[in-house]
């Protein structure tokens, strides 16, 4: 039997058009940020932002790992000093065992009360399993989300300097293994923009998120005269 029949074939898709970010949301009961996107450009009924893996093979995928892993090369995570006024800091604390400090997003009320919401740059979704012709649908990791809401932020303040805010490149690496106990991995890649237009009652951020090559390509030149 030839390998690729007794390996199960995954693809990831995005189930979004672009993305945008509220904060605080008029419709949340305690004023949390909402993570919203469209699935086209005329939806006028924005959903959180998920991601759907299809098993295309014979085999079931078992154990199932999805790796989000953001690379962030945007420097120091604060917060622009035209958004001090509104409540909103960065605040290092205690992680979980091993990790040290991390850091949160925080939203502080005149009354007392605030959300914090952590920055990571990697997390990890685990499913049992991905039958043969199944689509299983993961979230956008909302610790992902709440660092790309302060990037968006940062963007504006930073255009034209030399430390302007790069792209982000989130890479999705799968792992699963077959039914005889075969490791299969995968990844597949996307392009986030992240930007402020200067909505701040509530505070947006909005974004689009391109699909990229699975690998990068040798000849960069796409196109020629």
């Amino acid at each position: 039997m030839r390998q690729e029949e007794i390996l199960p074939r995954l693809v990831l898709e995005k189930d979004f058009l672009d993305f945008c970010f509220f904060w605080p949301h008029p419709a949340s009961l305690n004023g949390e940020p909402v993570f919203l996107a469209r699935k086209d450009w005329k939806d006028s009924d924005p959903s959180p932002p998920t991601f759907s893996i299809t098993n295309y093979g014979e085999r079931p995928a078992l154990e199932l790992e999805i790796i989000f892993d953001l690379d962030d090369a945007n420097g120091e995570m604060s917060v622009p000093a035209m958004f001090a006024g509104l409540g909103l800091s960065v605040m290092a604390g205690p992680g979980g065992a091993g990790q040290g400090e991390i850091a949160s997003l925080q939203f502080s009320r005149p009354h007392g009360t605030g959300t914090g919401l952590p920055l990571f740059h990697r997390m990890t979704a685990d499913f049992p399993n991905c039958a043969p012709g199944q689509t299983r649908r993961v979230e956008f990791p909302m610790q992902l989300m709440s660092r790309l809401f302060l990037r968006g932020l940062q963007y504006w303040e930073r255009r034209g300097r030399d430390d302007a805010i790069r792209d982000l490149i989130l890479t999705v690496h799968m792992k699963a293994h077959s039914i005889d106990e075969q490791l299969y991995e995968t990844q597949f890649r996307f392009r986030i923009v992240p930007f402020f237009q200067g909505q701040t009652k509530p505070l947006t951020v909005v974004g689009h998120c391109f699909e990229m090559p699975m690998y990068p390509k040798s000849d960069p030149f796409r196109m020629a005269q």
